[in-house]
C-alpha cells in the first residue's frame, strides 16, 4: 500500500464526509471569494474615476465662459463650450457614479451570500475547513 493511503486517516463519522452538497457549497464559496476581490479592485477603480471627474468638474469652473474646452471623446479631442463640456461632464460623472453604486451593492450582495456560505460550512465542519483568506 502507498504510504500516503496509511497515514491518511478515514474519516468515520457521517458529519465528516463531505457530500456532492457541501463540495458545491465550497467551490461557490471559492468562486465568490474570488469575485469578491475582483469586486473590490474594480470599486477603487471606479472611485478614482468619480474623483478625477469631480476635480476636472471644479477645474472647469475656473475656465472663461468663452473660452473653448477640448473634450475627448474616444481617441479623439474636440472643441466644445464650456457649457456643453460640463453638460457633457455631469452625464458622464452620473453614469459613473450608478456603476459605482451597482458595484456597490453587487458587494454587498456577495459579502452576504459569502457570510451565509461560511457560516454553513463551519457549522459543519467546525475547525476541519478554512475558509479564512
Amino acid at each position: 500500500l502507498p504510504t500516503d493511503a496509511v497515514s491518511a486517516p478515514m474519516p468515520t463519522d457521517e458529519e465528516d464526509q463531505v457530500t456532492s452538497a457541501d463540495q458545491a457549497k465550497i467551490n461557490k464559496f471559492s468562486r465568490l471569494n474570488a469575485q469578491l476581490h475582483d469586486i473590490v479592485e474594480d470599486l477603487e477603480l471606479q472611485r478614482k474615476a468619480v474623483e478625477e471627474l469631480n476635480d476636472l468638474s471644479d477645474e472647469l469652473i475656473l475656465l472663461d465662459d468663452d473660452e473653448p474646452v477640448k473634450y475627448s471623446f474616444g481617441e479623439c479631442y474636440f472643441e466644445v463650450t464650456k457649457e456643453r463640456a460640463e453638460g457633457l461632464l455631469e452625464d458622464l460623472l452620473e453614469k459613473k457614479q450608478a456603476a459605482l453604486r451597482s458595484s456597490e451593492d453587487e458587494l454587498a450582495q456577495c459579502k452576504s451570500t459569502l457570510t451565509e456560505l461560511k457560516t454553513q460550512l463551519y457549522a459543519k465542519f467546525g475547525s476541519n475547513i478554512n475558509l479564512e483568506e
